[in-house]
């Protein structure tokens, strides 16, 4: 799992331990993680979540997310000046593929505008105190069950 373990941490790659269960009746396979594991997703969904509230609510650039986000230092020449990873995030959010709780937003938001809506939701679902700011509460309540 790829990215910060707390709001404004350092990026980290993860080893997680995950379990496994077999269900007696039918004998299917189930694997067990951590809440902010996503499916198919290589960062974690706090990791997501910041970005998209440092994104979207601070408006911050995409190159100096990547830093604050990714744990790999060098990047090509190409991806210095943007990170395809947060567009990709942005347009899984709209189409509802990711953070589904997340209410739809209309046609015409910009990417800025989607991430903006995400984060406060996501914010919306940390548990109290409310004091942190929302970067922060985005960051925690990622981590609830989506």
């Amino acid at each position: 799992m790829l990215g910060p373990t707390e709001a404004g941490g350092t990026p980290a790659t993860l080893t997680v331990p995950c379990r496994r269960f077999r269900c007696v009746p039918c004998g299917a396979v189930v694997l067990v993680v951590p809440r902010a594991m996503l499916r198919r997703r290589w960062y974690s969904a706090c990791a997501i979540a910041l970005a998209l509230a440092l994104f979207g609510i601070e408006r911050v650039s995409p190159p100096a997310i990547r830093g604050q986000i990714s744990p790999f230092g060098k990047v090509g020449y190409r991806a210095a000046a943007g990170w395809v990873t947060l567009g990709r995030w942005v347009d899984a959010v709209r189409s509802g593929q990711l953070f589904p709780r997340v209410r739809p937003s209309p046609a015409a938001f910009t990417r800025r505008q989607v991430a903006e809506r995400a984060a406060t939701t996501l914010g919306s679902r940390a548990p109290p105190p409310m004091d942190a700011p929302l970067t922060v509460r985005a960051f925690i309540g990622a981590a609830q069950v989506w």
